[in-house]
């Protein structure tokens, strides 16, 4: 019986897809032609895509998008990721057709994940429509029901928030249990210190995430045994 949840971002944590969501995000947000637009992303007070875009559009005096506009908005950034992908350069392994490869440990982590004690949520600040085919095309394992993304919450701890939620009601014995977050930004560490959750640094910002006092992976291969870790700590 499940008994612990697990919180998993995406891009950077599971799939290596940054700099790719970041290129078609970018071109999505200058097609709104905004007088002023701060392209540090990381200065926005959350860290989503749509978060990032109401923020933007109410700095530049622009009215809170309506359900058509954020749709459309979503739709163009979808087409231009798809395009992103489309144009990337192709690895030579290990799968030469996928440019979206898993962050090493990753798709093997998460098929682990199926039948032991943890009840496993994707929470991710990319919109819906882009995140699913990230998961897909690195191979990793993820039912629709338990994907909750930037389309759904604009605020990443709502967000977080609402994928723990999810996990409870789907499984009511993780009530009590331990509820972890694995993510590789300092918004991931953020929201997990505001959420009162257990946290594990992954990879790419690993020596920003250590100076903070978080345990960080290089990357996933390690991943199975540091939660069986927290989980001999929690007793």
């Amino acid at each position: 019986m499940k008994k612990y949840i697990l919180v998993l971002d995406i891009d950077g944590t599971l799939t290596d897809t940054v700099a790719l969501h970041q290129r078609a995000f970018l071109g999505a947000m200058q097609a709104l032609a905004l007088p002023a637009l701060e392209t540090d992303w990381g200065a926005y007070p959350h860290h989503t895509d749509t978060g990032i875009l109401r923020h933007a559009l109410a700095m530049n005096g622009r009215a809170e998008p309506s359900a058509g506009q954020l749709m459309a908005f979503e739709e163009d950034l979808a087409r231009r990721f798809l395009d992103e992908l489309a144009a990337a350069p192709t690895p030579a392994a290990p799968t030469p057709a996928a440019p979206i490869q898993p962050i090493p440990g990753a798709a093997d982590f998460v098929h682990g994940l199926a039948d032991s004690a943890w009840a496993v949520v994707f929470a991710t600040g990319g919109v819906r429509a882009v995140s699913g085919v990230k998961l897909q095309a690195a191979g990793i394992p993820f039912s629709d029901a338990a994907l909750f993304t930037a389309s759904e919450e604009p605020a990443r701890d709502a967000l977080v928030a609402r994928a723990i939620a999810h996990a409870h009601r789907a499984y009511p014995q993780t009530r009590d249990g331990v509820v972890v977050s694995m993510g590789d930004g300092l918004w991931d560490l953020k929201v997990a210190q505001q959420l009162g959750l257990r946290f594990l640094g992954v990879g790419s910002t690993a020596q920003a995430l250590a100076a903070r006092g978080a345990p960080v992976l290089p990357d996933l291969t390690g991943a199975a045994a540091a939660l069986a870790a927290l989980l001999a700590e929690h007793g």
